[in-house]
């Protein structure tokens, strides 16, 4: 062996020996193999931030291998990721080797081509030290926060929590928008629609809601005998749709999210296997810019399949590339446009195959010609009304399909209510086309309605990200393990909320000279969410401590003030010891005040007994409302007020809790299914409802139907049991896991979406169980 060639992911291993050949050898760090030492001191807080680190125990195995090999090999190269991250395991491995920084080669690849490796060893650069400095400062600031203001959590609010730099401000975010909404005032407006004649006919509107029903009324009856009305303005304008960019980190989750519900943890999860197995260029960037060699290779794909027309006249702007330079990082794109989807007969999975698809279309999309239309706007009034509000009717084509050929809808991301009222169906262009300025027109009916305004609708995981991004909190890469982070400790939860019905009075004119109009009830189901993000008590009781003790320290503008220095000291333009002060100077003195305090004051902050006996205790769960018992069995839970925060309940407040908790607590049985009670009870935590073995939580709009549903739901996502295995159904497809293990020891590994669980074997299960357990083994080992 004469070169040594090392990575951070064994799975790219095999790949990069085949491209190099005899001569070399591949070997990878496993991610991190050097890390702060354990405890508060490690960041050198009384040291003026001399860290002390440490070789990470775990890594020993890959630490002796490196060292193995590197005595043997006549030049190491350092060939970890291409980001903060990767410059950092590189410096370790230099330091781990006594090697010298100024002139140990570090090559960077986007994409594991033979192309791509060959190109970055003939133009290999030099560690950048100013990345490295950027990581260790963000290091020490996430250690210096979470060590110091967990442990004053532990002692003020519960065991267990923890604040942390990016974390902290991500869970304010749920939880303030979550107050938005509790706190929200809708305001009632009135639509006035109709359906107006020309040579057909065609919807249109009041372009301004009227403020009540009164007025609303008003207009309909100085206009009920009088069918006619008249065009004002006519105006026609083109449309241009431009294609979507390319995808980088932020936008892979978000749409990922939007389209098919996936994870950010397990989109990015998706993202590493592809680009290790080298389909996709690497999935760290938050550059949308397409290199020139994958552009050419897009715009080809576009010419041969779509024709020259549907090309972009001019691409977006991008980087020159300085000769003898590595290319900059690029957007996520296939490595080789000519594969439109995974291989068939490889293992992957239904949403591996979509993840992949995803990026390949905006990877096309991007290279495209926009979309072309046209739009054309009639506004007129009703020669009945004295007032001349205006009416306006919207239609829409489209000329040219550009970036739209390509078949793949757009993430929307913002809750809708559907089309507008007055934008006519594309196929009555001819008839928008016909009304000119003083064309005359008639109403065939018209309606008024009712609309409330609505509050922000909570935040999904992929607005969350979107949020994230747009406030400068964290990095691209970091998002997906900021909002796991959050759900994981349990201070968000990811909830469905059932649609509320709401009665709706329509007044209608159905004929010329009709009055009064026809009062048509309906019911209208509003408000439904799925899977949408919610505070949980105990986060909230988190939130309210750090907010309250270290408001600045976890201000939104803050937080993003210091990702910019880190990007500043990544650029070389600030000292990472001066980010360092800075931040232990905002919140060292009242950190000190409150770990110095003694005596009742955390104590009274963790309980209060109020006179009725009622006691608020912190929980591991969050605060819980109790009444104390002789013993411990005989001590009964109330659970927690909704919207109230633990230092600010009244002793009234929470003996209506109480007295409605203990009301509720009676027993209820509401139907029966398959046979066995459907009974309501009511925990610590809130109600659920027991049939048989089977427990399921309740939620509000529940029903005897609903629940009978969920309940069989959740018996038909068992499909098989085969020897010792239990296969289901799951949001991502089936998987399977061993049905004796309980608890942690449980493992869970997903079935390929070819595979029939009721026509395994024994044997085959067991091989498929164990892949499985394999490739997580891998991702865990490779995990940062």
């Amino acid at each position: 062996m004469s070169s040594l060639l090392i990575v951070e992911s064994p799975a790219k291993c095999s790949k990069i020996q085949g491209f190099l050949g005899p001569g070399w050898k591949v070997i990878a760090t496993m991610g991190h193999i050097r890390a702060l030492d354990e405890g508060l001191d490690a960041v050198g807080l009384d040291r003026d931030f001399d860290p002390r680190y440490v070789f990470i125990k775990d890594k020993s195995k890959a630490i002796q291998q490196i060292k193995a090999c590197a005595k043997e090999a006549k030049q190491v190269y350092l060939a970890s990721d291409d980001d903060r991250e990767g410059e950092a395991i590189s410096y370790s491995v230099a330091v781990l080797l006594d090697l010298p920084v100024e002139t140990t080669p570090r090559i960077v690849f986007h994409e594991i081509t033979k192309e791509a490796i060959t190109t970055a060893l003939k133009n290999p650069k030099r560690l950048d030290m100013n990345r490295a400095f950027a990581q260790q400062g963000r290091a020490i600031l996430d250690m210096m926060v979470g060590f110091t203001i967990s442990p004053l959590l532990w002692k003020f609010v519960g065991a267990g929590l923890s604040a942390g730099r990016c974390q902290t401000p991500a869970l304010r975010l749920v939880a303030e928008r979550e107050a938005d909404i509790t706190e929200f005032k809708s305001e009632v407006t009135w639509i006035v629609s109709g359906t107006w004649n020309s040579s057909a006919g065609f919807d249109a509107k009041l372009e301004d809601p009227l403020e009540d029903q009164e007025s609303a009324m008003n207009y309909l009856e100085n206009i009920h005998s009088d069918p006619e009305g008249i065009v004002t303005a006519a105006e026609q304008r083109e449309t241009s749709i431009s294609a979507p960019k390319p995808l980088i980190t932020s936008t892979l989750q978000q749409e990922a999210s939007a389209l098919y519900g996936s994870q950010p943890k397990r989109t990015m999860q998706i993202a590493q296997r592809l680009y290790e197995s080298g389909y996709i260029t690497y999935m760290r960037t938050d550059s949308a810019i397409l290199s020139d060699e994958a552009k050419k290779a897009a715009e080809a794909y576009v010419r041969t399949t779509y024709g020259e027309n549907y090309l972009a006249n001019q691409l977006r702007a991008t980087k020159k590339k300085v000769a003898g330079a590595q290319e900059a990082h690029e957007a996520i794109r296939p490595t080789h446009i000519e594969s439109v989807d995974l291989p068939e007969g490889e293992d992957w999975s239904a949403i591996d195959r979509k993840i992949y698809k995803l990026i390949w279309n905006r990877t096309i999309q991007s290279v495209m010609a926009p979309c072309k239309g046209e739009e054309r706007t009639v506004r007129f009034l009703a020669t009945g009304d004295p007032n001349e509000l205006v009416w306006r009717a919207v239609w829409e084509r489209t000329l040219f399909q550009g970036w739209k050929k390509v078949a793949q809808p757009l993430a929307d991301l913002d809750d809708d209510d559907g089309k507008e009222v007055g934008v006519a169906p594309s196929g009555a262009w001819t008839l928008g086309q016909s009304l000119k300025e003083g064309s005359k027109i008639t109403w065939s009916d018209l309606k008024t309605a009712p609309r409330d305004t609505k509050a922000a609708g909570r935040y999904t995981e992929a607005t969350l990200v979107r949020e994230l991004e747009r406030r400068g909190i964290g990095r691209p890469s970091t998002f997906a393990s900021l909002v796991g982070t959050i759900l994981d400790k349990e201070y968000v939860v990811k909830r469905d909320s059932p649609a509320k019905e709401i009665r709706v009075t329509t007044y209608q004119i159905s004929s010329v000279g009709q009055w009064p109009p026809t009062k048509i009830e309906t019911v209208k189901k509003s408000g439904a969410e799925k899977n949408k993000l919610a505070p949980t008590d105990l986060g909230k009781s988190a939130l309210e401590f750090c907010i309250r003790e270290f408001g600045s320290l976890f201000d939104y503008g803050f937080t993003s003030q210091m990702e910019e220095r880190l990007d500043r000291i990544s650029d070389g333009k600030e000292f990472w010891k001066d980010l360092c002060r800075d931040t232990w100077g905002t919140f060292k003195d009242h950190y000190e005040e409150l770990k110095a305090q003694k005596g009742s004051a955390p104590t009274a902050a963790r309980s209060i007994t109020f006179e009725s006996g009622i006691k608020a205790v912190q929980s591991k769960k969050g605060p819980i409302l109790l009444i104390e018992g002789a013993n411990k069995d005989d001590t009964v839970f109330y659970g927690w007020p909704e919207g109230i925060a633990f230092s600010k309940i009244t002793e009234a407040e929470a003996k209506a809790h109480v007295d409605k908790q203990k009301k509720d607590k009676e027993t209820t049985t509401i139907g029966e299914y398959d046979g066995k009670p459907m009974t309501v009870r009511t925990g610590p935590f809130g109600k659920y409802v027991v049939c048989g073995t089977v427990n399921i939580p309740w939620k509000d709009g529940d029903t005897a139907d609903t629940i009978r549903d969920r309940i069989k739901e959740k018996g038909e996502s068992v499909l098989h049991t085969l020897g010792d295995f239990e296969f289901r159904r799951g949001p991502y497809g089936v998987y399977m896991f061993k049905k004796q293990a309980t608890g942690k020891s449980r493992q869970f590994v997903s079935v390929p979406s070819n595979v029939d669980p009721k026509v395994l074997t024994v044997e085959a299960a067991i091989k498929i169980y164990q892949t499985g357990l394999q490739q997580k083994a891998k991702a865990k080992a490779y995990k940062k």
